[in-house]
């Protein structure tokens, strides 16, 4: 059995039943309950020897000391603290509701006002979430941010209760990735199949791992694009995601993401998390959630190797163009499929084997929205200069509600979900689900439709959408005209009310 997954959990009494797809890993689902979050607490707490102190990391001490059994209990006994158990009730939209999932995955406190770093696929789309810590106190928590590109969230304690309960918050030291090795001891904390403070050893297999050209996705959400992974033969399973990947000196070198079986195992760079916790932190309100805001010109890259002699460029220069999105800012400036992008910003370009991609796509995400760009590129023997302005990352899958009184859930159409789709145009909304008997079923509108207009007036997103429904309720239409995009032709549909609803809509945080 080689198994590849998402890592979160336990499922239904510590069922697990995993499969692969050639050599290609893909999502699987955060652990899930079989009855409402609990706190583990079957497990007695076997916490190390007090007096053993974890290696120092001083200047002059040994930056990779051996992973003997003093130092194993020794980095246990200094990150076991810091590691939670994280209980979350996710949002899945079905036949037109919003309905909750039970999931289990882990965290790590990273500051004394009750932070957590998780991953996306635990608590990103959390509606409920409930944090045991290491003394098997059960808190609140609440999601203060999100980024599917790097699969990372951050969520929060209630602090009212913890200072209520007096409760320490033992916070984990966050080290630097860049610096790891191949061969050196790591060690991935967490809580497997719903067991919580469970601690594995291994080495660091390689330090810049890239899925490519296959790429990676978790749940229709992309992933991976602006980092390399660190690959580990440190065994974790279901319900370590999330949880710490720490060094010999027991500090934070990574978040345990993903496993393959076969010992292949992944987890994201402290590097990447400590940029992405900042931006979080700094964009999150106590109405607003936090996120990472990036740029994106619409274009798909692809290594030179081998590619050099074919196009005439010399070796170490440049990256292929292999594709243009429809309507993208760099289409709209003159880039085309097969030119080789040589410089952006007057910043050189070499992206000749696979894991040199991240960075050239960071570059591009790294410049601020809505900025030109000057784009210098190789088409046949001229070298060429165009400007471009950029526009925001949008992934596939967008913001989605549900409009009760209708019986549907409706997703954003992005830029991305549009060209995929091959649809004629961006905006407007695709229905996700309907509610059989109410009236958007009865209607015969179907999921995967596209909603352009409601009663003559364009949609031009979800919130236009969601106000257009409201104020048809509101006025007791008791019939809408939708026109409606489907398999690339258009047609016009009349829903029928048959109810009113003064709560409309349920909205996907």
């Amino acid at each position: 059995m080689k198994p590849t997954l998402w890592h979160g959990g336990l499922v239904c009494g510590i069922l697990l039943a995993l499969c692969m797809t050639g050599s290609r890993l893909r999502a699987a689902p955060v652990a899930k309950p079989a009855s409402s979050a609990v706190p583990d607490t079957q497990d007695a707490d076997q916490s190390p020897a007090k007096h053993v102190t974890a290696p120092s990391a001083d200047e002059g001490a040994d930056p990779f000391p051996p992973a003997t059994p003093k130092a194993v209990v020794a980095v246990t006994a200094k990150i076991f603290p810091a590691v939670v158990r994280i209980d979350v009730a996710a949002e899945v939209f079905s036949q037109g509701k919003r309905n909750l999932a039970r999931e289990i995955g882990s965290g790590f406190i990273i500051d004394k006002d009750g932070h957590i770093l998780t991953n996306f696929h635990v608590a990103g789309r959390a509606a409920e979430i409930y944090v045991t810590l290491s003394n098997k106190e059960r808190i609140r928590a609440k999601l203060v941010g999100s980024d599917h590109w790097t699969d990372l969230a951050v969520i929060q304690l209630d602090m009212d209760e913890v200072h209520k309960k007096n409760i320490h918050l033992d916070c984990a030291e966050l080290g630097v990735s860049n610096t790891l090795l191949p061969g050196q001891s790591v060690m991935a904390v967490g809580t497997p199949f719903g067991l919580a403070r469970s601690a594995t050893l291994g080495v660091v297999s390689n330090n810049e791992r890239t899925f490519y050209p296959q790429g990676l996705e978790n749940g229709g959400y992309e992933t991976g694009d602006f980092s390399n992974w660190i690959q580990m033969d440190t065994p974790i399973n279901p319900g370590n995601s999330g949880g710490p990947l720490v060094d010999m000196n027991g500090k934070v070198v990574g978040i345990n993401t993903r496993g393959g079986g076969q010992n292949l195992n992944f987890a994201i760079p402290i590097d990447t998390a400590k940029e992405v916790i900042a931006k979080i932190l700094a964009t999150a309100t106590p109405t607003v959630k936090g996120r990472v805001d990036r740029s994106d010109l619409g274009i798909e890259l692809k290594p030179m190797q081998d590619l050099e002699s074919f196009f005439g460029v010399d070796i170490n220069k440049g990256v292929l163009v292999n594709g243009v999105t429809r309507s993208s800012p760099a289409g709209k400036a003159g880039i085309k499929a097969q030119d080789i992008l040589l410089e952006i910003n007057d910043h050189p370009l070499n992206v000749r084997f696979p894991e040199e991609l991240a960075p050239a796509r960071k570059l591009i995400a790294d410049v601020p929205i809505g900025s030109d760009v000057k784009l210098v590129v190789q088409r046949g023997k001229q070298t060429l200069t165009f400007h471009a302005k950029t526009q925001k990352l949008q992934g596939s899958i967008g913001e989605e509600k549900v409009i009760k009184a209708w019986g549907l859930s409706v997703r954003d159409v992005t830029h991305k979900y549009a060209d995929e789709a091959q649809l004629q145009e961006d905006g407007g909304v695709v229905v996700t689900s309907l509610s059989p008997g109410l009236p958007a079923a009865t209607a015969e509108l179907s999921a995967g439709d596209v909603v352009r207009k409601v009663n003559g007036q364009g949609v031009a997103d979800l919130d236009a959408f969601v106000k257009l429904t409201e104020d048809s309720i509101k006025k007791k239409d008791a019939s809408v005209l939708l026109d409606v995009e489907r398999n690339r032709g258009r047609q016009s549909i009349v829903l029928k009310m048959t109810y009113k609803d003064d709560s409309n809509t349920e909205k996907s945080e």
